[in-house]
C-alpha cells in the first residue's frame, strides 16, 4: 500500500489529466463530426427535401453522436497513457534540466520575482485607494 503524500497525489492528478480528461474533452468534441454527415428532418431542411446530407431521425443522431464521442475518446486515453505519457515520462528530465539552465542563463527567475513584487504593491496601493474612497463615499452620503 502506498503511503499518502504530495507526491502521490500530484502524480495521480497528472495521470488523470493527461488520460481521461484529454479522452473526454476529445470524445466530446468529436460529436460534432456526426453532424458533418448526418442530419435530422427540422424546418430549416423543409424536413429533409432540401438536405445535402443523409438523413436520420432525432434518436439515431443522437446515439450516433454518443457512440462517436465514446469510441473515438476511448481511441485518445488509449493513445495518451500509452505512447504519450511513457514519452513525456522518458523526455521530461532532459528538457527539464535545459529549461532550467536556460531560466538560470537569462536571470528569468530574478526577473520575475521582481515583476511578482512590483504586482502585490500595486493591488496593496488599488485595495488603499478603493477603501479610502469607499469610506469617503459612506461619510459623504446623507444619513436618513
Amino acid at each position: 500500500m502506498k503511503y499518502i503524500n504530495k507526491k502521490t497525489i500530484v502524480k495521480y492528478l497528472y495521470d488523470q489529466l493527461t488520460g481521461n480528461f484529454a479522452g473526454f474533452i476529445v470524445g466530446m468534441s468529436a460529436t460534432g463530426l456526426v453532424s458533418n454527415f448526418f442530419e435530422t428532418r427540422s424546418f430549416r431542411n423543409l424536413w429533409g427535401i432540401a438536405s445535402k446530407k443523409t438523413i436520420v431521425d432525432r434518436g439515431t443522431f443522437h446515439a450516433l453522436e454518443w457512440i462517436i464521442s465514446i469510441v473515438i475518446g476511448f481511441i485518445v486515453f488509449e493513445i495518451m497513457t500509452k505512447v504519450v505519457k511513457e514519452r513525456i515520462d522518458k523526455y521530461f528530465p532532459l528538457y527539464k534540466n535545459r529549461l532550467l539552465r536556460w531560466i538560470i542563463q537569462k536571470q528569468i527567475h530574478s526577473k520575475t520575482k521582481e515583476l511578482l513584487i512590483s504586482v502585490s504593491s500595486r493591488k496593496v496601493t488599488l485595495y488603499a485607494s478603493f477603501s479610502n474612497t469607499l469610506r469617503e463615499t459612506f461619510l459623504k452620503s446623507p444619513k436618513t
